[in-house]
C-alpha cells in the first residue's frame, strides 16, 4: 500500500494581473512550486472571461506543508483589505511525496 502524507492546499482565484504578485509572495515564504491555469466562469461579480474585454482571471493552485499555510494567508489577506479581488479556499489533500512540497527539506 501507498503512504499518503497530509498538506493543505491553498486555491485562489483572482485577475491575472496579479500573478507576479503572487509569485512574488509565494518566493518570499519559500514555496516550492505552484500551477497557474486560465480561468473562466460567473461569480458575484459577474462573468469572467478574457473575452468580455477585461483581463482574464487565474486559478493558482498551490500544495504547502501545513506549517507554512498561515503565513501565505496573512499575505493574502492583506492584500484583499488592500482592495485586490481575490477567491481563496483551502482544502486538506494527501501526497505521495511530501518532499516535493517542503524546500527547507531539500
Amino acid at each position: 500500500m501507498v503512504e499518503l502524507y497530509p498538506e493543505k492546499l491553498l486555491s485562489i482565484i483572482t485577475n491575472d494581473s496579479m500573478q507576479e504578485r503572487l509569485e512574488c509572495m509565494f518566493k518570499k515564504y519559500g514555496v516550492s512550486g505552484f500551477t497557474i491555469i486560465q480561468a473562466s466562469g460567473e461569480g458575484s461579480s459577474g462573468m469572467a472571461s478574457e473575452m468580455s474585454g477585461f483581463d482574464g482571471n487565474i486559478l493558482v493552485k498551490v500544495i504547502v506543508p501545513e506549517s507554512q499555510l498561515q503565513v501565505l494567508l496573512e499575505s493574502v489577506e492583506r492584500k484583499l483589505r488592500k482592495g485586490y479581488h481575490l477567491t481563496v479556499f483551502v482544502s486538506d489533500v494527501q501526497v505521495i511525496t511530501p518532499e516535493k512540497f517542503n524546500k527547507k527539506s531539500r
